[in-house]
């Protein structure tokens, strides 16, 4: 996946008050704890890059030191909240839902709700997985994954309202026929394909497909179920609630 990192290791941690040195000196003193290093980096939303810049070691060497200690270093890869690509041309379809009707969030969530494999209570669903929250309860352009986002209150409501937007979005980007060919392509056998296909389609403008409120609303809670569910299932080393979505296909 083609990853991105907005800001760096030191303004990350200044997010949590906490300096490049006092970092340093928490990693030479837990060396012999990789348990320990791994789970506070993940709390806390560092990155592997970033540990590599605290810590003055290449990002390889950091990767055997977890991966001899029983960790997937890939873990530390991918810690944005919506989606952990880079999205280049195609950020412009992450955006909030303003839709009324049956294309609100409520309305949406209403009909996901009790048909994910393991019904929740949204927006429950649209926390992070992750322990790390922002001190100032506002998300930046790196804890969401996405530059053109920025100082967004940290509420699941608007994680799960830019879900929806986005879905819609992208839903309203692509026509009959282009449907048609994602959903007969061979993406398993032909991974590379199928995102540039992705990306094609995607990139098309203007993104504007004629649909009825009804058709929008089926197409959303069909896709949003099955992301919904791959993001639960645990069988994916991302955590972005758009890295399943066909954005994130098309630019992982």
């Amino acid at each position: 996946m083609s990853a991105k990192q907005f800001i760096t290791a030191e303004e990350h941690l200044a997010k949590l008050e906490i300096t490049m040195q006092q970092a340093s000196d928490f990693i030479d003193a837990n060396i012999n704890q990789p348990d320990l290093m791994f789970s506070t980096a993940r709390d806390f939303g560092v990155t592997i890059n970033m540990l590599s810049e605290i810590a003055d070691f290449t990002v390889s060497d950091i990767g055997e030191y977890f991966a001899s200690n029983g960790h997937d270093s890939i873990e530390l890869s991918y810690t944005s909240i919506l989606i952990n690509s880079d999205l280049g041309t195609l950020e412009t379809l992450v955006s909030f839902n303003t839709n009324s009707g049956i294309l609100s969030n409520a309305a949406l969530s209403d009909v996901v709700g009790p048909l994910l494999n393991e019904p929740l209570t949204l927006p429950f669903t649209f926390r992070s997985i992750y322990d790390f929250a922002p001190e100032d309860e506002i998300y930046d352009a790196e804890e969401l994954g996405v530059g053109h986002l920025n100082n967004v209150l940290a509420t699941d409501e608007n994680i799960e309202s830019l879900f929806y937007g986005t879905l819609i979005n992208i839903f309203t980007a692509l026509d009959e026929t282009e449907l048609n060919q994602i959903n007969v392509f061979p993406k398993d056998e032909k991974p590379e394909d199928f995102q540039a296909l992705l990306f094609e389609v995607l990139s098309e403008s203007p993104p504007t497909v004629a649909r009825t409120d009804e058709e929008l609303a089926n197409l959303v809670t069909e896709e949003g179920i099955e992301i919904i569910n791959k993001f639960w299932s645990g069988e994916s080393e991302l955590v972005g609630v758009l890295d399943h979505s066909f954005l994130g296909l098309a630019t992982a």
